[in-house]
């Protein structure tokens, strides 16, 4: 009765795996085998075990020494020993076909004298390596047997579970580092100094400048060529904002007498006088280049000295109310208690008293004359 080994099966692979062809690596190949034999043999097929040693030269080719013994029918058994060669069609992966060939001798061993012989024999075929992790594989090995004396041709199939250790990865390819890229040096405003360089970015087309990119001073009167009218300005001199020689005076643009009365001793701002202040404020927004000194005036009734530091803390009231309430710099402001210095009334009557007692609104700014 002819018997029958195990159906090669793909649900071997219980999970997909990742393993990896290494130089030097050791596989050991234990597996059962089937044989169909010739039809010019006497025996009609047999079945075995087997062992195979593995050693491979990199990740595709390998050389296998196996042995196997197999029991065959007609009272007749077949011990083979080969050496192969194997090429694996991928590095890696979880399924590796393969080809294979190789050369051995076989042994039938038999109680009839016409089946008791021994052969050399070539083989040739393939099959696909399955692989659970970087050690352990399953193998189906599919060969055509060619037996040199005789000239018979078998057919033989194996299938086993594979062990591989040691070994080395191939080393990865050397990736090198890309060019890095030369880039020309930027010049935004094309005065010639490049903008890493560059202090004073955005000048003006056609201005002349320094290695900092700034435009130049010749004369040093802090004023730049492209904008001095009056180049070669003597050290030290006070110019313009065109770069001229002249002297800085203050003219007063505007004078508004605020109509604020203050109640005797008192510097402080009733709400009634808002207008009077709003009027100062718009003017000032108005005339942004304006600065504003707020004079502070009593009558002559009381010490000189306690009417001083009074029109002063009056004045000091209206500068602190256009600062806080209508948002005016504090530094386009200027205080100033002049006391009784600066009567525009007799003092000998009450309505000259109640005009001297007063705060004025000077408009001014810096001119060069």
């Amino acid at each position: 009765m002819k018997r029958i080994i195990l159906p090669i099966s793909l649900s071997l692979l219980a999970g997909s795996a990742i393993a990896e062809n290494k130089e030097g690596q050791i596989v050991i190949n234990p597996a059962i085998s089937y044989i169909k034999f010739d039809n010019d043999r006497a025996p009609d097929e047999a079945d075995g075990f087997g062992l195979g040693l593995e050693y491979r030269f990199g990740p595709n080719w390998a050389a296998e020494v196996a042995a196997f013994r197999n029991d065959g029918d007609q009272q007749t058994d077949l011990t083979q020993l080969k050496v192969d060669g194997l090429y694996y069609f991928t590095k890696g992966g979880t399924v590796q076909p393969y080809v294979g060939a190789g050369i051995g001798h076989a042994e039938f061993d038999s109680p009839y004298a016409n089946l008791d012989y021994g052969e050399t024999q070539l083989n040739l075929g393939g099959g696909l390596r399955f692989n659970f992790s970087e050690a352990w594989s399953a193998r189906w090995d599919l060969r055509g047997i060619y037996g040199v004396d005789d000239n018979d041709t078998d057919m033989m199939t194996t299938l086993g579970i594979s062990y591989a250790f040691g070994g080395e990865s191939e080393p990865a390819p050397k990736q090198e580092a890309p060019a890095a890229v030369q880039t020309a040096p930027v010049d935004s405003d094309g005065d010639g100094v490049v903008d890493a360089n560059d202090q004073c970015p955005g000048t003006a087309a056609g201005v002349a400048v320094d290695a900092k990119g700034c435009p130049l001073d010749s004369d040093g009167d802090g004023v730049t060529d492209d904008k001095d009218q009056c180049p070669d300005t003597e050290a030290g001199a006070t110019v313009d904002a065109k770069g001229c020689v002249g002297e800085v005076q203050k003219v007063t643009v505007e004078s508004i007498e605020l109509k604020i009365n203050f109640p005797t001793n008192s510097d402080v701002i009733q709400d009634q006088y808002e207008p009077e202040l709003q009027q100062v404020a718009e003017f000032l927004n108005k005339h942004t280049d304006l600065n504003v000194e707020i004079e502070g005036h009593t009558d002559s009734q009381g010490a000189a000295a306690y009417n001083k530091m009074l029109s002063q803390k009056r004045a000091d009231a209206v500068k602190k109310h256009l600062v806080s309430v209508h948002g005016i710099a504090a530094d386009r402001i200027t205080a100033v208690g002049y006391g009784e210095e600066n009567p525009v009334a007799s003092n000998d009557t009450a309505q000259g008293r109640k005009a001297n007692r007063r705060v004025v609104a000077v408009m001014q700014k810096e001119v060069m004359k």
